[in-house]
């Protein structure tokens, strides 16, 4: 199984100023695309608030992103988020509820983030085998069109630092040259 990264690369929603960004006027999805803890992130203490990233296309291809051509893919196999983020209370853990938007469908999972002063939790969300919980598979359209929602619940001040998606995926069969191989031997 091969797999790939898809990193945030638009903020569809954000409540502001329930959900604010560090450094200060940063988008969000630039605060979550790398996990590199206190130098940038997203940090909400609001109940209820939310917000709403886009990621990027599946054939981007750069530095941060792993992104595949459809064409090299045969089937996806998975699909799961991966997070980064802490508690700033002393005590007691924040949380965070993380859904697909789209495609909807996959049921919201509850993260818990222990509390630290310094150090970021990472947490990673369930394989999931079908796009809208539906048994059908997921489709490269589905991951163009990916979108996460992220509810902080509870007044707990939570940082988060990393959002990604990884994919897994089987390669498409490469058809072999012949004309090469024969005119090698010939």
């Amino acid at each position: 199984m091969a797999t790939m990264i898809l990193l945030p690369t638009i903020t569809d929603t954000i409540q502001t100023p329930y959900w604010l960004t560090f450094p200060l006027a940063t988008n969000a999805h630039d605060c979550l695309d790398d996990d590199n803890g206190d130098t940038s992130y997203c940090v909400s203490s609001s109940d209820a608030r939310y917000m709403i990233l886009g990621f990027a296309n599946p054939d981007d291809v750069t530095s941060a992103n792993s992104g595949v051509a459809e064409g090299d893919i045969d089937t996806i196999t998975s699909v799961r988020f991966l997070s980064s983020g802490r508690s700033t209370d002393r005590r007691n853990a924040s949380l965070l509820d993380i859904d697909y938007e789209t495609p909807s469908g996959n049921p919201t999972e509850s993260c818990s983030y222990d509390p630290h002063p310094s150090s970021y939790e990472t947490i990673n969300g369930i394989a999931r085998s079908d796009a809208d919980g539906s048994s059908g598979g997921w489709s490269y359209a589905d991951l163009e069109n990916l979108e996460m929602r992220c509810t902080k619940n509870w007044i707990r001040q939570l940082r988060l630092s990393y959002l990604a998606m990884r994919v897994t995926y089987t390669e498409a069969a490469v058809a072999a040259d012949n004309a090469t191989f024969f005119g090698a031997n010939f």
